[in-house]
């Protein structure tokens, strides 16, 4: 990796006749300072200089800048909106307009990311650095309060900070849980443009995710089905279908979150909700099967890298499952035969029943009005109206 300040390092202290002077005022020996360049110059232009790094007679070779240039993707803080991504943009329209580049911008799109909150103690009768309360400080956090004056703190999430005293220590996380459960907790916790806060109990719910996932494939694993996914015929049971449209759904959902605003959170909902149909499936000897465990992992790979990677090997499969294709997705496999309609009585909703899902209101009122369930609560009741919501539910409003 390029190193900036290395780099950006001027050449008059090479000079020693012009580094090496009489002071003007004593007139002993003394020397000029060399070193007035502000690290955020370095910081405004380091991307150019990743394109041609081993370049040792220019920045960098104009060809390649304008080959790699813009970047695709910009993830930052909103502390960096001046100092680096303003500056960036000053510095990359100086060199187009001395026509070292021919870029005008650089950088094609911009992800201000939110801030890790963690629970923090403050006490408000105090200003400065000296309001914040470590919590290692405080003797019982269950009613904290001022190591030195006894005054009861303010308990808040704040942005982590050493002077906060409220930061999370990464190896203490990833010894205790491992990288991809921190990954997870990571993504999973917030949108990647709002503030996440710290929750202990949240990064235990993605490791026991994590390790259902894991018993989920290997126990697959141990027994294999017989069935390949290659075999999927158009003749499916009822339970190869509903399986089969969940995994095209996941399919469908985490790419469409990973390639168009970055949604990671709701991404790992569908790994999960894929995890629980794969668990609860009934077909556990069907290709459907089969194909459903391995786009799991293949899924689960971008999000928990490591994981997945061992799953993979242990599936009998050989390369890097970061070297697999993306799985595919099937429009027509998301096309339901059935829905669930729910039925209601005076806007109470007292059941649900299956129901082709290609059926018009006259049908879906037909099937509500003889299913055990209408039955049971209209009996002796005169049905003033009924309100019908195609391919969601029934509405009868019924009179004694």
């Amino acid at each position: 990796m390029w190193n900036s300040a290395v780099a950006a390092r001027p050449p008059s202290p090479q000079l020693d006749s012009w580094v090496n002077v009489p002071c003007p005022t004593c007139g002993e020996p003394a020397k000029r300072e060399t070193d007035t360049m502000d690290t955020f110059i370095d910081s405004s232009w380091y991307f150019l200089r990743y394109v041609d790094a081993k370049n040792e007679g220019a920045i960098f070779d104009s060809a390649k800048a304008n080959d790699w240039l813009p970047v695709d993707q910009y993830v930052g803080g909103i502390e960096h909106a001046i100092l680096h991504l303003l500056y960036s943009r000053f510095f990359t329209k100086v060199l187009r307009d001395r026509g070292l580049i021919s870029v005008d911008e650089p950088f094609s799109r911009l992800l201000t990311q939110g801030m890790v909150q963690g629970l923090t103690y403050m006490n408000p009768n105090k200003g400065g650095k000296d309001k914040w309360v470590p919590s290692d400080q405080i003797a019982n956090l269950d009613d904290p309060r001022d190591p030195k004056t006894g005054e009861p703190l303010q308990r808040l999430y704040a942005t982590m900070s050493k002077s906060k005293g409220n930061g999370v220590a990464p190896k203490d996380v990833i010894d205790k849980y491992g990288a991809d459960t921190a990954r997870m907790f990571i993504l999973f916790k917030a949108p990647p443009e709002k503030d996440l806060e710290w929750d202990d109990a949240d990064v235990e719910g993605q490791y026991r995710f994590l390790n259902r996932v894991w018993r989920l494939v290997t126990e697959f694993a141990k027994n294999p089905a017989k069935a390949d996914s290659s075999t999927i015929a158009g003749d499916l049971s009822k339970a190869e279908k509903d399986l089969r449209r969940a995994i095209h759904i996941a399919i469908k959902e985490i790419s469409e979150d990973i390639e168009g605003d970055y949604q990671f959170n709701t991404a790992v909902s569908e790994l999960m909700k894929l995890s629980n149909a794969l668990t609860d499936a009934k077909c556990n000897d069907s290709p459907v099967y089969v194909e459903g465990i391995h786009t799991l992992v293949k899924l689960l790979a971008p999000f928990a890298p490591h994981m997945a990677e061992e799953l993979w090997q242990q599936l009998g499969q050989t390369g890097s499952i970061h070297h697999q294709t993306w799985p595919v997705l099937d429009e027509s496999a998301l096309v339901a035969d059935e829905i669930t309609l729910v039925i209601q009585i005076m806007g109470k909703t007292r059941g649900t029943i299956e129901v082709p899902a290609s059926s018009d209101k006259a049908t879906l009122e037909q099937y509500a009005r003889d299913s055990d369930i209408a039955q049971k609560y209209l009996a002796g009741k005169e049905i003033k109206k009924v309100i019908v919501v195609p391919g969601k539910l029934v509405n009868f409003v019924a009179v004694p």
